[in-house]
């Protein structure tokens, strides 16, 4: 009898325990925590290692480790156009750019104050043992959220380096705040530990 009420304790118990709202996520090279309901992706390259999540807002976050993987943070063109360069703009890009900061002009030269219209801005963190960027949106859902290490190995100009960037385009407001949690979290277990 005290066996039959300890495994029905034990059963209430368990099952009351709340599920967990996160994982963490292998990609070999590190490990990042993430919402239990995103799903990884896999990505092709020819130089590096790349590979991504699915977000459950249908965002797109893509990994590039190796040399030439792309600095994020140098993604800040300003949002000021000529009108022959936002007639070049797709409909998609016009209908995010309503939402933005943004400047139109007959012409680019004059006085304007492009530091008023950059698209991100950047803040520099600690990632397990590496410094990194962390790069956010000026205007939510326009422009990229992500990190950039430099070198996770290999320190002069003249080394064979082997960068780190995480990026996600135009992410709707929960995902980027979910993904910089995320990219807080990750462990660089070939470099770090």
């Amino acid at each position: 009898m005290k066996n039959s009420i300890l495994i029905i304790i034990s059963i209430a118990f368990i099952s009351c325990q709340p599920k967990s709202e996160f994982k963490k996520m292998d990609f070999d090279t590190f490990e990042i925590t993430v919402p239990e309901n995103w799903n990884e992706i896999e990505l092709k390259s020819i130089d590096s290692y790349v590979g991504g999540i699915q977000t459950s807002e249908n965002d797109t976050l893509i990994f590039d480790i190796g040399a030439y993987s792309p600095d994020v943070s140098k993604n800040d063109l300003p949002l000021v156009f000529d009108k022959k360069s936002y007639a070049e703009l797709n409909e998609k890009q016009k209908i995010l750019l309503k939402k933005t900061k943004h400047l139109i002009v007959d012409s680019i030269t004059g006085n304007i104050d492009f530091k008023n219209y950059l698209r991100q801005k950047s803040e520099n963190v600690k990632i397990d043992c590496f410094k990194a960027k962390i790069i956010t949106t000026r205007n939510k859902g326009f422009g990229t959220t992500g990190m950039y290490i430099d070198s996770l190995k290999g320190g002069d100009q003249n080394s064979n380096k082997t960068r780190f960037s995480f990026y996600g385009e135009n992410l709707k407001e929960k995902t980027e705040k979910d993904f910089i949690k995320a990219l807080k979290t990750i462990k660089l277990k070939k470099y770090c530990h």
